[in-house]
Formats: structure tokens, sequence, C-alpha cells
């Protein structure tokens, strides 16, 4: 059954709750701007939505950490110029020192263990070389009437993205044509390296070092792959996970809607952009939500624009963590509810604050609607307000809210 028809006399509309939504992240936009983790406009733009959220629930408290936000996307220009160093350890090696080609096999493992910790796996590994700053969460919880058995955690990310230069420059293929170009890169270099230390070298291992000048344009193209003195709106990514969350609280609240025993949490994380920090920071400081005995769901909205991309994650961080197949399932029935028969796969990129949830013990999924191509808004200029759209915000809103009250009747 919908949740609407659970309920009679409705003072606020879910449609109410989407123009809350859309005024809200318009107006986010307008007096902070881009919001770059750990910078002053993110700790506004919290605060500000802070304060609307104080009106809805029980308890709205902001909790600080602390991150190096520059340290995630790091590992592009490093292994630009771990690439460029062995390329010229390999043209050393061809020509009189073969043992040279050693280091530029060092430099490739330098580079992709670069890639690995910080992008595949979301690790520390660069933290400490990098400037320190204070970030923070917004944690705003309705608590439950009775003995609280059941709780579930909607969140969103506050933070933005320094500009994506080739998805804005040359559209949404674009990081792929760069990256593609500069993997194919570290494969000849190694492969050159290899040459130059084998036994039949000699011309062959002088003509593939000359080969790796057609790709010292790719890993030149790496220090130029983010620009971070241009730092996006992020109307969609995030914006939108945040005020549907927090739509979600402002309609329990209008219509005085308190669940007897199922505790509703809207969780706007920082930092999301600089790794997963501020969902990871705010599961190390919460172990009571995996040990208490209340049984925990954590959903994570994030760029909720392309009805037709809908999608729910079970694998996250690029397809190496597993999420909860029971709040996928919880996702997709809701979905159904409304006509919408929403996939279920993986991200084929990048991550979600589902997967720091998720590894942390708790049972979590994501709710997107972006074309994973990536859109050609996404990390770039174009993800304004202006951008937005309305209609799919209000059905992710209805899907969450239908899931909450699904949640609340019966658990996953």
């Amino acid at each position: 059954m919908l949740f609407s028809e659970k309920l009679s006399d409705l003072k606020t509309s879910v449609s109410d709750c989407t123009d809350f939504a859309v005024n809200g992240i318009k107006n986010i936009c307008a007096q902070f701007g881009a919001r770059a983790s750990g910078d002053e406009s993110e700790r506004n733009a919290q605060l500000a939505m802070m304060e609307e959220l104080k009106a809805y629930c029980d308890t709205t408290t902001r909790e600080t950490f602390k991150v190096n936000p520059d340290a995630f996307m790091s590992f592009v220009p490093i292994a630009g110029t771990c690439l460029l160093g062995a390329s010229a350890l390999n043209a050393v090696a061809a020509l009189k020192k073969p043992k040279t080609a050693l280091g530029s096999f060092g430099l490739i493992g330098a580079a992709l263990t670069g890639i690995a910790g910080e992008f595949v796996l979301y690790k520390k590994m660069l933290d400490p070389l990098f400037k320190e700053k204070k970030s923070g969460n917004v944690i705003a919880v309705r608590k439950a009437k009775g003995e609280t058995k059941r709780r579930i955690i909607i969140s969103g990310h506050t933070d933005s993205a320094p500009e994506w230069t080739y998805t804005y420059k040359l559209g949404s293929h674009g990081v792929i044509m760069v990256a593609g170009y500069a993997i194919a890169g570290l494969a000849y270099t190694a492969a050159t390296a290899a040459v130059a230390l084998s036994k039949n070298k000699s011309c062959t291992a002088k003509k593939m070092a000359l080969g790796q000048a057609a790709f010292l344009p790719a890993y030149g193209a790496l220090y130029k792959f983010t620009n971070n003195k241009h730092y996006v709106d992020g109307a969609n990514d995030d914006l939108t996970g945040c005020y549907i969350s927090s739509a979600v609280m402002k309609f329990l609240s209008d219509n005085d809607i308190q669940f007897e025993n199922t505790e509703v949490v809207c969780m706007l994380a920082g930092s999301e952009e600089a790794g997963l920090r501020g969902s990871k920071a705010y599961f190390e400081a919460h172990p009571e939500l995996k040990n208490d005995g209340v049984e925990t769901v954590f959903i994570s909205l994030d760029t909720i624009r392309d009805e037709d991309y809908m999608m729910i994650y079970e694998r996250d961080m690029t397809g190496v963590v597993k999420n909860d197949k029971r709040v996928c399932a919880l996702l997709k029935q809701a979905g159904e509810q409304f006509g919408k028969d929403i996939p279920v796969g993986a991200i084929p990129l990048g991550s979600t604050d589902a997967a720091a949830a998720s590894q942390a013990g708790i049972a979590a999924a994501s709710f997107v609607a972006m074309d994973p191509a990536p859109a050609r808004y996404y990390h770039t200029r174009l993800d304004t307000a202006d951008n937005l759209v309305p209609e799919t915000i209000e059905k992710a809103l209805n899907i969450t809210l239908q899931a909450i009250f699904d949640f609340d009747e019966k658990g996953i």
C-alpha cells in the first residue's frame, strides 16, 4: 500500500516538500556557491541547512572531523609524474643502462598503488602529504514515540567537486578518452621496460623507447584532469540528496508523523568528494549504530536528476564493496509501488557514502539518478540550480518516503 493511502488530511504534500527542496537548493547555490571540502562555504552551507532542520527534528547537531581534501584526487597528477619518470628511465635503459628499467617498474608500481589505494579502495594513503582542514557532518533526528527498535538514516553530501576538465571540454566521454589513453600508455611503458631488461633488446628496445613519445601528451593531460581553481555548484551532486533527505524530515514533521518504534535520521555528510571522509568519520564516531541492537539501515541519495537512469547500487566503490541486498530490495519495492522498475547494479567508477556504511557493518544501499556515462553536468560548471529536474526529485522523494514507511512496518 502506498504510504499516502495510510495518511489522511495531509497538511503538507510531497509536492510541497519538492518545492521546499528545489528552493532550498537554489538558495544554497545563490548564497554559498561552490563548497569545497573543508572550506568555509561548506561549513556555512551546512549551518544553513542545519538551521532549517531544527524546525523538523528532535535533535540537530554538527560534528566536526579533520580532513586533507586535496589528497584524494592527487593520485591523478602523481600518476602522471610517475609515468613521465618511467618513460625517461626507459629511454636511458634502451640507450646504455638496461637495469635503469627496474626504476621504471618501481614508478609504474607507485602509480598503480596510488590509483588502487585512493580511488579504488578510498584509503588515506596520501593524506599526510596535504594540508589539513576541518569539515563536518550534520545529524538531525526524529525520535520514535516509544522504544526504538528500528533506525533509518537518509543521507546526501554537502560538498561539491573540483571541475573535471575533460568532461566539461570534451563531453560525457571526455574522462574515458583521457583515462583510456593514459592506461594504454601505462601498459606500453611497462612493456618497454620489460623489453629493455630482456636479453633480446637492442633495436627493439630503442624503437619502443621512442614510441613512448606518443603517450607523453596523455601523461601531461593528467595534470589538468581536475581544475582545483574551479569548484562546481553541485546542485544535483549532491544538494539533491541533501534536500530530499531534509524534505523527508519536513514531510514527517509538518504532517505530525512520528513512528512508534522507528527513528528517522537525516545525515548530511561533508567531504564526500574528498574520498567519503565525512561518512567514514560519522561511522567511526558512532559504533553504537552497529552495536546497540537497533535494526539500522543507511540509504545514500546521490545525484537525483535523470529519471531514465535511476539505479540502486548493490555494489559500490567501483564494485569492490557489497551493499546490502535487503536494503536494495526495500528501495526496489518502494519504486514498484510508484510504477518504477528501478534496476539494481554496480557503480562503474567512483563511490557513494553507502560504501562507507557497508564497510562499517551497517546495512546500506545507494539510490542515484544520473547517466553513468557520466552525464555532461557531472563535476562540471553545468551542475547548477538551473539544471535541476523537479519531477525526478519528487519521484525520488516519494520512493524514499515509501521505503521509510515500509521499513517501519516490516524492517528488512
